[in-house]
């Protein structure tokens, strides 16, 4: 069997399979005679779930048992032998990674009949072998909380930082440091599960065991419900119709239930061998986006007027001014939830099981999210939220996991024991859409405004030319064109931004100086195919303005696990791999402009006139004093969308035709050219003109400028079917010749393995591991992020020019050599070594610039002629090697009391900012904003954690934890100063950090009718950044990064988090009020009644207060008052509560048969239940959320009193300030009902 077992692990390793996400755990303990106390050889012990065996063992000599491994949840126990009554223990809870202890006292009988006594399960306070901290919530604790979101379970755990109801950070860290497993899947995509689905809730905050990486702070662990051995089912509605604004509404319905069953024909049963479980739920949501403080509007009649009349005259005889700028404090109106926020979800999980025999399982499982919403944006909110885009995004997840049990006997005194393994390999996917709803896919239409007919003449100037030998003078001379008169057309579609256009062409009738051709359109303020509308003094955007991007994003990942354990001798010894792969793509245009990009490119090539060709201008073959050219071609300035375009119409590619692009017409598809001669003439189209493989790829990307974004997919939104390389990019061609310009996929691999060990010294119990994470982001990288191109080293130069040169002694082989100028260098002017800088002597200096000899800071090239971009200046990612030491005990002083301590070494992959995109090098020196730095390394933590757990009465304990972390290497913007050809903005691994804690947790079990959990944290969270782009102000004024630590965004340093359940029981274990009745059983007036409480909450975060009043639109530099983060936004609570109540709905029965007993669920859930106004953020200057003190500054009332209407802008601008983001969500209220059978 061993060499077995040996060849199953050998093929695990071979097939780079990975550690088993979904950490199962371990029932043991020892059956014992309940009188005599003697142990019992040869016992049986069953686990099942639901009905369905899901484990089982027989005791040794010692009476001692051990089930591994089993799934999380809860399970009845039931414990056989023969001369003892059978025991059947209900609702034993088995945590992910945790090992129960469950003692079996079994009683002797002398009835032949069969006795099964029943007893609960009582989860005990002390748990001898804790060594993680964190919290299990099982599904029916789950069925009565509040919220009933895998994260919002997490927040009620202490130490887990919670603003309004979200999971933020845990212990200190970033939140993206915290992972989430489904089934073992690690989450990526939408997290979202029916409620219904979830069995249980695993949160780990600290002492994280070997088995788990990827992550610097904690894991989630959610295991979704399994088969049962009866049909069962439930439905669920939920709304909040009658009770607030918000319209939330919910369905949600599963079944479970055999699909195989094998009977056992000896004890006349029978048991599942292949169940399923199916949950589905659908959501819809009136309000996604609500507000504490209701939302400013423009009242509906007077946003119909500014569609229909958006403009008025200036009376200057000329131009015009929107007639938005000019709004009365009547116009707007205040109303409770957000207009045109809706969003619709679905959510489903299932599973498939099978029994294959006693010791194999196989399971097959998954789930998948929906979801459709309208994106709410605050500049929409005013008077454009019918342009709010349209987001559509799926997710779905499946795995297949395979596992293998190797009993031993009860009498088997082998070295090796309990062996097991598992397999599992999951696939899945993320999918997103955003777009106009409008519009969608029709990228043309986002721009388009209507028909603009531009009628165009020839003109001319007094002049000579030579035609055939001949001299003309002083006659006309055709010299271009000149527009003399545009009309326009609206479509009916983009019909708000076309009456700026139409309304401008009302007011100025006359065509001469208003509308002979565009520029004068443009002056009046109307508005042409291609331009956006411009938002009201910078802060709403006008109704009618288009949302102006089209995007799809796509990721995949496919895992693979394994795990293989056994305990040998008193070891408990687990070790595992992991292989991952993501596949990330990508697209995106700004379609509005397409129609800007197409007129600079039609008709490009055909500007200049042929003036080697002129033509005589006769009549009756007599010359009219008159020379005019036709339109001069040039090939190799043609377009590549002036040629598929030409292509399209039907004309000569080569021809001079000038197509009038924004001439076509999507009703007719129609559009009108000039011909040679300057004739007007029209072309009708079968089908709509436009497409983007019209474009090439370097006209979308725009010089860097671009219209476009890909990576994945090509330009025109088509998967890419293998990886492009750097080659590629810069050479690949289609059979036009044009660019293609692909760029890759992000295809980033994450490997891992690691070993533990559990096992017990004396009294101590220990789990020592060691894991080791391996990080390849599969990319180029750049081999020097201060240099675009190749440098020489130390060692390489020994003469600049003609001069021979010796280098300061201190001076590594490897630093980078740097001279007076790229070309021509004549002279070394300093050193780099990394990002430290030397001047020409050696000595280390702060600012490069003192590098600079007039040419910038120039390095030694290897090629100074070949300044394009070159592969040699790339090499491969680095893999990423992290060794993880985790080692952690426990130290039972007693049944009562209990210490803990564990050291960690944490490591994570970076969550963003690192993917090579070579468009960003390829266009260096015209990119502007903040570029990705694939080179990114994997950010660190270094935990410390010792604790205390007290025992307080039999249904209470309290812990005490202290714990300690360094947090190293986290991503943070970052300026390359001297970087060539030109300093650049990017990240780096520089954020570094500590947080220190203490956490006091309370635990009590239902004592009457209450069973609580509560902690207090206090925290000192400190760091040099709180997110990648903390230090972006501080970048922007070209000032360095922070190197000390100051508090975190969410350093709350008391918090609070409390759950409380208060609940009446039914029969013997109801003590609620009754009504009693005369020779008839009382009537229990809160039988199975009950309210649940969570309270999150504490003292406030930091924020950094300035000295000086900014303006949000002009903005200015802001003056520190103060530390940095010195100022504390006030304490924040958030109370939310759930009332309900079990009805029991008993069957009607045939004889002889258990009554059928279905349960009503009668609920009212209240979120932030006192409805508190919690302050989220505040302006730095007046510390206040609804005012920065902007209008009120004397330094601008100049600004604000030369705006259109003073008065509309103070009101417009005293809306924007006071931004419902500011302050916690409102109030909101929702009954509901789930009804089980």
């Amino acid at each position: 069997m061993i060499r077995n077992i040996l060849l199953t692990l050998g093929v695990i390793l071979a097939a780079h399979v990975l550690v088993f996400s979904q950490a199962t755990g371990t029932l043991k303990g020892k059956i014992v005679d309940k009188s005599t106390k003697e142990p019992i050889p040869f016992a049986n012990v069953v686990i099942e779930m639901n009905g369905v065996q899901a484990g089982g063992a027989t005791s040794d000599f010692d009476g001692n048992y051990i089930i591994k491994p089993i799934n999380p949840g809860r399970y009845d126990v039931r414990c056989s032998y023969v001369g003892y009554k059978t025991l059947l223990t209900k609702g034993l809870v088995i945590g992910a990674g945790k090992i129960e202890f469950f003692n079996i006292e079994l009683e002797p009988t002398a009835l032949a009949l069969t006795e099964v006594e029943v007893t609960s399960y009582k989860v005990p306070l002390i748990e001898k072998d804790q060594t993680t901290v964190g919290a299990t919530v099982t599904s029916e604790q789950i069925e009565k909380m509040p919220n009933r979101s895998a994260n919002a379970v997490a927040t009620t755990v202490g130490g887990v930082f919670s603003a309004d109801g979200e999971r933020g950070s845990v212990r200190g860290a970033r939140s993206e440091a915290t992972v989430m497993y489904i089934d073992g899947v690690k989450v990526t995509g939408s997290s979202s599960l029916p409620p219904s689905a979830i069995e249980q809730v695993s949160v780990i905050i600290s002492g994280l065991p070997a088995q788990y990486g990827d992550a610097t702070s904690g894991v989630i662990n959610v295991i979704t419900k399994g088969p049962s051995n009866q049909y069962a089912g439930g439905v669920e509605a939920q709304t909040s119709k009658l009770l607030d604004k918000f319209d939330y509404n919910r369905l949600g319905i599963n079944v479970q239930g055999p699909v195989i069953r094998k009977k056992d024909k000896e004890k006349g049963t029978s048991q599942s061998i292949l169940g399923f479980f199916l949950a589905g739920d659908f959501l819809y949501q009136g309000d996604a986006a609500p507000s504490n403080i209701g939302r400013w509007k423009v009242k509906d009649d007077v946003v119909e007027y500014l569609k229909q009349n958006p403009l008025r005259p200036t009376g200057l005889g000329y131009g015009t001014y929107p007639n938005a700028a000019f709004l009365s404090n009547d116009d707007f109106e205040q109303v409770k939830n957000s207009q045109n926020a809706s969003a619709t979800s679905i959510n489903l999980s299932g599973k498939l099981d099978l029994r294959l025999s006693q010791t194999t399982n196989f399971t097959l499982g998954g789930s998948a999210n929906y979801n459709r919403s309208h994106s709410f944006s605050y500049s929409r909110s005013l008077m454009n939220w019918e342009n709010n885009p349209l987001n559509e995004n799926y997710t779905y997840r499946t795995f297949a996991r395979f596992t293998q049990r190797f009993p031993t006997a009860g009498d088997s005194k082998a070295l090796i024991k309990n062996v097991y393994y598992s397999l599992q390999a999951d696939y899945s996917k993320y999918h997103s859409k955003t777009q106009s709803e409008t519009h969608k896919d029709n990228l043309f239409k986002y721009g388009y405004l209507g028909r603009f007919d531009t009628y165009t003449t020839r003109s001319y100037e007094l002049g000579s030319d030579t035609v055939n030998g001949s001299v003309y003078n002083n006659i006309y001379i055709h010299n271009g064109y000149r527009d003399t008169m545009v009309t326009f057309s609206p479509a009916d579609f983009n019909w708000e931004a076309a009456r700026y256009t139409q309304t401008y062409y009302d007011f100025y009738p006359n065509v001469d100086g208003n509308w002979e051709n565009f520029t004068q359109l443009l002056l009046g303020g109307a508005k042409i195919n291609g331009m956006s509308l411009d938002n009201i003094y910078g802060l709403w955007q006008a109704p009618g303005a288009v949302y102006n991007g089209y995007s799809e994003y796509d990721a995949d990942q496919i895992g693979f696990n394994g795990m293989f354990s056994a305990d040998i001798g008193n070891h408990e010894i687990q070790f595992g791999i992991q292989y991952e792969q993501r596949k990330e793509s990508y697209y995106a245009y700004a379609p509005v402009g397409f129609w800007q990009l197409m007129r600079g490119l039609t008709n490009f090539h055909i500007l200049e006139l042929d003036q080697n060709n002129p033509v005589l201008v006769t009549r009756d073959g007599v010359f009219q004093d008159t020379i005019y050219y036709y339109r001069k071609y040039d090939a190799k300035s043609q377009r590549t969308f002036d040629r598929n375009l030409r292509r399209k119409l039907g004309l000569p590619v080569d021809g001079v035709d000038y197509i009038n692009i924004d001439s076509y017409d999507f009703a007719s598809r129609t559009i009108n050219y000039y011909d040679k001669d300057g004739n007007l003439k029209t072309i009708t189209m079968g089908e709509d003109l436009f497409d983007v493989s019209m474009f090439s790829a370097d006209e979308l990307l725009n010089d860097g400028n671009s219209y476009v974004a890909y990576y994945g997919y090509d330009y025109t939104g088509k998967k890419l079917k293998k990886q492009p390389t750097f080659e590629d990019f810069l050479t690949k061609k289609n059979s036009d010749g044009d660019f293609l310009r692909e760029v890759p996929a992000f295809q980033p691999i994450y490997m891992a393995g690691y070993i533990q060990d559990k096992f017990a010294f004396k009294d101590l119990i220990f789990n020592v591991g060691v894991r080791v994470d391996r990080f390849d982001a599969n990319q180029l990288v750049l081999k020097d992020p201060f240099s675009l191109y190749p440098t020489r080293t130390v060692k390489e130069v020994t003469k600049v020019g003609d001069q021979s040169v010796s280098h300061p002694q201190n001076m590594g082989s490897d630093y980078v050599v740097y001279v007076d100028n790229a070309t021509n260098p004549t002279r070394i002017t300093g050193y780099r070594n990394g990002s430290v800088w030397y001047n020409a002597e050696g000595i280390e200096i702060a600012d490069p610039s003192a590098l600079d000899a007039g040419s910038g800071v120039t390095p030694y090239l290897v090629d100074p002629a070949n300044q394009t971009l070159q592969r040699a200046a790339f090499k491969d990612y680095e893999p990423q090697l992290a060794i993880m030491p985790r080692i952690s005990f426990s130290f039972p002083i007693s049944d009562e009391a209990l210490f803990f301590a564990h050291y960690d070494i944490l490591t994570q992959r970076p969550q963003g900012e690192n993917r090579f995109d070579i468009t960003d090098y390829y266009y260096f020196n015209t990119r502007t904003g903040t570029l990705d730095n694939p080179n990114l390394k994997s950010p660190k933590t270094i935990d410390y954690e010792l604790g205390f757990k007290q025992k307080l009465n039999n249904a209470s304990a309290l812990t005490l934890s202290a714990y300690y972390k360094e947090v190293r290497n986290e991503i943070q913007i970052y300026r390359y100063s001297g970087a060539y050809p030109r300093d650049y903005v990017s990240y780096n691994n520089i954020d570094f950090g500590t947080v220190k804690g203490f956490t006091i947790t309370y635990d009590l079990r239902r004592t009457r009718n209450v069973t609580m959990r509560a902690a207090y944290t206090l925290q000192f969270a400190d760091g040099t950044g709180s997110s990648p782009t903390t230090a972006a102000a501080l970048i922007a004024a070209r000032l360095p990064n922070l190197r000390t630590p100051n508090p975190l965004a969410w350093d709350r340093r008391h918090a609070i988090n409390l759950s409380v359940d208060y609940r009446y029981g039914a029969g013997k274990d109801y003590d609620g009020p009754r009504i009693n009745r005369k020779d008839k059983a009382p009537i229990e007036l809160l039988r199975n009644t009950g309210v649940n409480f969570t309270v999150i909450g504490g003292s406030g975060t930091p924020y950094t207060r300035s000295a000086n009043i900014t303006s949000a639109l002009s903005g200015g530099s802001r003056l520190l008052k103060g530390s940095y983060y010195g100022s504390r936004l006030p304490w924040q609570f958030r109370v939310d509560a759930k009332l309900d109540k079990d009805i029991d709905i008993v069957w009607s029965k045939k004889e002889g048969e258990k009554p059928k007993v279905s349960t009503l669920n009668l609920y009212f859930q209240v979120l932030n239940v006192f409805n508190f106004k919690n302050i989220m953020a505040v302006y730095p200057a007046t510390g206040n959320p609804d005012d920065d003190g902007y209008l009120a500054a004397a330094e601008w009332q100049r600004e604000i009193n030369q705006q259109l209407n003073p008065d509309t802008y103070r009101m417009m601008y005293k809306i924007y300030i006071n931004n419902p983001g500011n302050y916690s969500s409102p109030r909101m209220m929702r009954i509901g009902m789930i009804f089980n059978f």
